[in-house]
């Protein structure tokens, strides 16, 4: 299908978190052992590109679906692109896929355990590259990284799965997490510079804004909390950040969060 190869050319091409709603999760336990998960969710631009046209010249073909598992586990037993200590702190993540092309649905969960603060740090940071690196994305969807000259045109200027990831620190230590941007001023610049934002207003101009979530679960209650849109449970163990593309791009200053529990 066509609307599938260039929905995955935008996931192929590093610019995954910046064209998608986005719900990060981490869920920390009592003895500072967790989850982290990241769930993508591609439906709208699933339905733009059948509005442009899609599929329309091979009406007949039939609509896939998929509903698919894959474990980082037996990718690395096939490759040595990874370190000893990233297969340690991977060798339990998996990426989940379920597709369904005749309601043009796709929604894509990476997900794995930690042991301990550091650990999420590193996972937080790293997961993405190590997720390439297995070409865990491939496995899942069935699809190989090749794009053609219109598809490839997408990711000029694409870095890494989020395309400002690299300008925020995220740190996590028992009892404190936070995602702290840098510099404001190198954050504007290179919203200004990189052309990889000029591709996604031209996507959120089609599409609408994209939305972003943030939600930490605590062991227990938290202490304090600062951040984007932000919601509290009534036991105040989870708390829920929100914000979206154009306000992070606007107003960069208020998207860092904190948490102390």
């Amino acid at each position: 299908m066509k609307n599938l190869k260039f929905a995955l050319a935008f996931l192929f091409a590093g610019v995954l978190s910046s064209c998608l709603d986005t719900e990060e999760k981490i869920v920390i336990n009592a003895d500072n052992s967790g989850s982290y998960s990241m769930s993508f969710d591609l439906g709208r631009m699933f339905k733009m590109l059948s509005s442009m046209g899609g599929d329309k010249a091979n009406p007949d073909k039939i609509k896939e679906k998929k509903d698919t598992t894959i474990f980082l586990k037996d990718l690395m037993n096939a490759t040595d692109s990874l370190t000893a200590e990233e297969k340690i702190l991977y060798k339990d993540g998996k990426v989940y896929m379920k597709l369904d092309e005749e309601k043009d649905e796709m929604k894509i969960e990476m997900s794995t355990p930690f042991k301990n603060m550091n650990d999420l740090t590193s996972i937080k940071n790293n997961f993405t590259t190590v997720l390439n690196k297995l070409k865990a994305f491939d496995k899942a969807t069935g699809e190989k990284q090749k794009l053609n000259e219109e598809e490839a045109g997408m990711n000029a200027g694409a870095k890494s799965a989020n395309p400002v990831g690299d300008q925020f620190t995220f740190k996590a230590a028992p009892g404190s997490i936070s995602n702290t941007i840098n510099d404001i001023a190198a954050f504007k610049n290179k919203v200004a510079t990189d052309s990889t934002f000029s591709m996604i207003s031209q996507m959120t101009a089609m599409t609408g804004d994209f939305n972003y979530r943030t939600i930490i679960i605590l062991p227990k209650a938290v202490k304090g909390y600062d951040g984007p849109g932000s919601t509290i449970s009534t036991d105040k163990k989870t708390i829920t950040f929100n914000t979206t593309l154009t306000e992070m791009l606007a107003h960069p200053e208020k998207v860092s969060y904190s948490v102390k529990y």
